[in-house]
């Protein structure tokens, strides 16, 4: 009976489409889309970095208002006059040899849209997961509800039972009060597991932007998990998300590394130029001038004051944090993905463990009940044989979702899901 109840609660008509709680996920939550826009930027820094070997064209213009006062030694007075210049020039400059500046942005860039390109997907496992969960949350709440409201009525077809046999002098009070106990005893685990359910709906429309369907099912378990604990770290190694951010992050420093040293070097570049000014000089035009010209172009800085050597020494830091962050999440994902592997061998034998006790408790309860009706057993022992029941009930449905928990936990882990 209280299977049927639940299959009926949590499975769907004949004639409604199943609801797959994980098939928009993508589109609506977040986090992933923060992520995605995260991944986008950094796109677009990686194309803003290798515009920077790509020629640069400007073009310069002023116009506006000029007095000039010109005295000459040796001779008394003054010239002056008020002129309107107007010039404008076109510029195309191209770097050669940047000495590591332009690939060190470059490489770090790539590193960088390459990290946030996993990260995105890391965000993404991440939020499936989640939404795995609080969909297997609430089907194992409703489950549990269903089975404490069924044994809320059974509890108090007991307690009518028992106040009959008080009533006819075939019990004692003592029977009586033990029924009563147990009857409240049910409604408080009703009242209890409504709650919990009311928590685990808010979660799902926290992760899901909608409430919980009533149609709601387990999703379908994760196929290709490894076999052994072996096989699960090296697939979290080839593939975990987690892994690849930490790994390009690291290789982004050392390219911040390589373009702050060179920011110290000599950069040569060639410059093209083409310009027009006109020649008015004190209110008299002299014609016009054009320049065109092409010129090779080479800085380096000297001194600047400590803050290029700053720069270098902070980039290494910084290549430095980001080596030990590596290490620390290659050992994160090793022992993530160890105890994903063992929590879901554990919640395989522990959903057969509950399988085989609800089995038998509902073999004891009938039993039980039929050595009642001969005397054999007390009332006490009907009420135990019951809450036995309804606990097993309980404790199956809670072990199927732990076991679809941990498998889904372990896909994650190896980068899988």
């Amino acid at each position: 009976m209280l299977e049927i109840l639940y299959l009926a609660l949590i499975g769907t008509t004949a004639d409604t489409a199943p609801v797959d709680p994980l098939a928009e996920l993508h589109k609506t939550n977040p986090d992933i889309a923060a992520a995605e826009a995260e991944r986008d930027a950094a796109q677009a820094d990686l194309r803003a970095a290798r515009g920077a070997l790509l020629p640069q064209v400007r073009v310069e213009a002023q116009t506006g208002t000029l007095e000039e006062t010109l005295r000459i030694d040796g001779i008394p007075g003054e010239f002056s006059g008020t002129r309107e210049p107007n010039s404008a020039a076109a510029i195309i400059e191209q770097a050669l040899f940047t000495s590591g500046r332009v690939s060190g942005a470059i490489g770090g860039a790539a590193s960088l849209r390459n990290a946030a390109e996993a990260n995105a997907e890391a965000v993404r496992q991440d939020v499936i997961l989640s939404g795995v969960v609080v969909t297997a949350d609430v089907v194992r709440d409703r489950g549990i509800l269903a089975v404490r409201e069924q044994n809320v009525i059974l509890a108090q077809e007991r307690l009518s039972e028992s106040q009959s046999r008080r009533n006819l002098g075939l019990s004692t009070v003592t029977d009586l009060k033990q029924a009563e106990a147990r009857a409240a005893l049910a409604q408080a685990e009703s009242m209890s597991a409504a709650g919990a359910l009311a928590r685990a709906e808010a979660a799902y429309e926290r992760v899901f932007g909608v409430a919980a369907p009533t149609s709601l099912t387990l999703p379908a378990a994760p196929s290709g998990l490894p076999d052994t604990a072996e096989d699960a770290i090296a697939l979290a190694l080839q593939n975990s998300p987690d892994l690849v951010t930490a790994e390009e992050r690291a290789e982004a420093a050392r390219f911040a590394v390589r373009e702050a040293r060179g920011s110290r070097l000599p950069q040569i570049g060639v410059e093209a130029r083409a310009a027009y000014a006109d020649g008015e000089r004190f209110g008299e035009a002299l014609g016009e001038a054009e320049q065109y010209g092409v010129f090779l172009t080479g800085r380096m800085a000297l001194w600047s004051g400590g803050s290029l050597d700053a720069q270098t020494r902070a980039a290494k830091a910084r290549t430095s944090a980001a080596r030990h962050q590596l290490l620390a999440t290659d050992r994160i994902v090793r022992e993530r993905t160890v105890s994903a592997f063992s929590d879901t061998l554990s919640a395989e034998a522990v959903l057969a463990a509950r399988a085989a006790q609800v089995i038998a408790a509902r073999e004891a309860r009938k039993g039980v009940t039929e050595e009642f009706k001969v005397g054999q057993r007390t009332r006490l022992d009907i009420l135990d044989a019951d809450l036995e029941l309804a606990n097993a009930e309980v404790a199956r449905i809670s072990a199927e979702r732990d076991l679809l928990v941990a498998r889904y936990t372990l896909s994650r882990s190896v980068g899988a899901l």
